[in-house]
């Protein structure tokens, strides 16, 4: 059974109206399937706007979705659930891309870190304090940190303290959105090597959302490729790494510099073929150098082409 489930799920946002007093929807996740196993990493790579944050929002609660089901031990939560959300929110935390806008500059770390336990736990202020001194310790920090504000701090060690807020609750789920983006390269494989000490540790599965395909292949065990809101290929690093199938994963290798001499590099073609029917089209159809009339008519579902390996390419059907 998977620690970490979601079926189906869709989120949709409504646009401004036109002058015909119509409004637009623009689907932001369409039909996102995956599984997260415990103390596994599960990476989402993908250019930006392919939907990657609104589906880390929805799995922490900050959306709602628009349908589908996310499941934490088998057991869906629900959106508006009291108890669903106390459940959520001690299981599943976030590490934000942004160390710099992520922590309040007016509160010092100790009462940042606190606030999880004091609505959460049960513990006192003593045991409260302790929790905060071990917590920070744990991540590279040191006790008497916890008495100073976000601006006393370097790049690096804001990161290593929003991991500290992230991990005080002892979550089993931690949802990084590029949380090593910011850092300059040195501090980069510090926080790494920090969030792999932790995960062994601790037992933490993580989503981990990055451009950076370099840093997935070293810290996941499974990928999810996502373009336009869908996923178009899914499967083990492995495997992915070695043999990319789908066009939009080529394009991604081939515009990543240790990977570009393996592959075409599709997205330097500057070339975007007209489409018949774009709703109904391969979202990569435009794109893609392999786009034939099926693909412009209509979508390619995703389908099973090995043991947890998919894809959403009609090249392989």
């Amino acid at each position: 059974m998977a620690l970490l489930e979601i079926d189906n799920l869709s989120k949709n946002f409504i646009s401004s109206t036109n002058w015909f007093g119509r409004a637009s929807v623009i689907e932001a996740n369409k039909n996102i399937n995956l599984k997260l196993e415990e103390g596994k990493t599960l990476a989402i790579v993908g250019e930006s706007g392919s939907g990657k944050t609104t589906l880390a929002k929805q799995i922490i609660g900050i959306e709602k979705p628009s349908s589908g089901v996310i499941k934490l031990d088998d057991q869906a939560l629900r959106f508006n659930n009291r108890q669903d959300k106390r459940k959520r929110f001690t299981n599943i935390r976030m590490i934000f891309q942004d160390p710099y806008e992520s922590l309040n500059p007016n509160v010092r770390i100790g009462h940042a870190l606190e606030q999880p336990l004091i609505i959460n736990t049960a513990l006192t202020a003593k045991q409260r304090k302790q929790k905060i001194s071990d917590t920070l310790i744990k991540v590279g920090m040191q006790s008497e940190h916890q008495y100073r504000y976000p601006h006393m701090f370097s790049g690096g060690q804001r990161q290593r303290i929003a991991i500290a807020r992230a991990i005080i609750l002892e979550p089993r789920v931690i949802i990084a959105d590029e949380p090593l983006s910011s850092l300059d390269v040195s501090i980069q494989a510090q926080i790494l090597n920090l969030m792999q000490t932790l995960q062994e540790e601790m037992g933490i599965s993580y989503i981990f959302i990055s451009h950076d395909l370099n840093i997935v292949e070293h810290i996941a065990d499974s990928i999810m490729v996502m373009y336009r809101g869908k996923v178009v290929e899914q499967g083990n690093v492995s495997q992915i790494f070695d043999e990319p199938l789908h066009p939009y994963t080529q394009a991604l290798f081939a515009s990543t510099p240790i990977f570009r001499n393996r592959f075409p590099d599709f997205l330097q073609q500057g070339k975007r073929k007209p489409l018949t029917n774009e709703k109904a089209s391969c979202v990569f159809a435009e794109r893609c150098p392999y786009c034939e009339e099926r693909c412009q008519s209509s979508s390619p579902p995703l389908i099973d082409v090995d043991d947890d390996f998919k894809i959403a390419c009609f090249k392989f059907d």
